[in-house]
């Protein structure tokens, strides 16, 4: 499946609940630079997709993935009153890149990403 960092060619279903909550979920997460939220279309957990801002003093993003990661899915869950996989991306990335799998593409939020060409 493909995925854009161009927002308009990848949002399907704006103002549905579950759109909301990542919204609101998003905004409250510093460390998360961008967000893609997909509906497999074997219907299974809903994914949810982070790319996360470099540390301070480098490019490492693991220390923060590990320190937070568990958490996130487990608020993701509680929000979303749903089944969550919650996976990490390493950017820079291509205008458009691939990713295993089909679907919908629920949300995709990157307004704190500076290097966006929609921010």
């Amino acid at each position: 499946m493909k995925l854009s960092l161009d927002l308009s060619l990848d949002a399907h279903a704006h103002g549905c609940a579950a759109s909301s909550a990542l919204a609101r979920w998003y905004g409250e997460q510093a460390a998360v630079r961008r967000l893609w939220a997909i509906r497999p279309a074997d219907d299974t957990a809903l994914r949810v997709i982070v790319m996360l801002e470099p540390s301070l003093d480098g490019d490492e993003i693991s220390p923060v993935w590990m320190a937070h990661g568990s958490r996130w899915s487990r608020e993701l869950r509680e929000r979303l009153d749903a089944a969550v996989q919650l996976e990490r991306i390493d950017g820079p990335l291509p205008d458009e890149f691939e990713i295993d799998g089909e679907g919908a593409v629920l949300s995709a939020l990157c307004w704190r990403d500076s290097t966006s060409p929609s921010s």
